[in-house]
Order: structure tokens, then C-alpha cells, then sequence
């Protein structure tokens, strides 16, 4: 947990826009877990949790992208979902 408020306290001072921590299950990744920081240079805040290009199927009806199979809105929001210990390490470090 150190090494993750020190990587968010980092990001915070180099990037100037928005700083968030999120993590996905990776079965191939030794311990099947893996964490990543997601940050904009500048510009106003980002909500990260909800992209603004259409993911699921029925909302990418009327582009030329093929559906996805396995990934959907439901999924990358929860990517951002942190065990309360985490969110409140990481929420302190990344709150102006």
C-alpha cells in the first residue's frame, strides 16, 4: 500500500489534470492482480469510471467498431472499485 500512496502522490505533483488508481484481475500476471494509474496532463477533471465512447453493444450501434465480447461499462467501473483500506490511502493522495 506504501508503494501505491507513493506512485499516486507522484502522479499527483506531475500530472496537472486528473490522477486515478485502478486495477484489473490479469489470470497471467504472477498473483493475478495488477494495478495502473490513470492520469490526463491537463484540462478539466476526468471521470475515468465512465468512458465517454460508446463500450457496450447496444451503445455502439451506429459506429463501424465491432461489439466487445468480454469487456463492458460494468467492468471498467469496476476497475476503479478499491477495498475501503485502499480508497482511503489513494483518495487522500489524489484530492486537491
Amino acid at each position: 500500500m506504501h508503494i501505491i500512496e507513493d506512485i499516486v502522490a507522484n502522479c499527483r505533483q506531475i500530472f496537472k489534470g486528473s490522477v486515478n488508481y485502478a486495477w484489473t484481475t490479469v489470470p497471467t500476471y504472477p498473483s493475478g492482480v495488477i494495478g495502473f494509474m490513470v492520469c490526463s496532463t491537463e484540462g478539466p477533471e476526468v471521470d475515468f469510471k465512465n468512458p465517454i465512447n460508446p463500450i457496450d453493444e447496444k451503445e455502439n450501434q451506429n459506429t463501424s467498431t465491432p461489439p466487445l465480447k468480454f469487456y463492458n461499462r460494468e467492468i471498467h467501473a469496476a476497475a476503479f472499485c478499491l477495498p475501503s483500506f485502499a480508497k482511503k490511502v489513494i483518495e487522500s493522495k489524489t484530492k486537491n
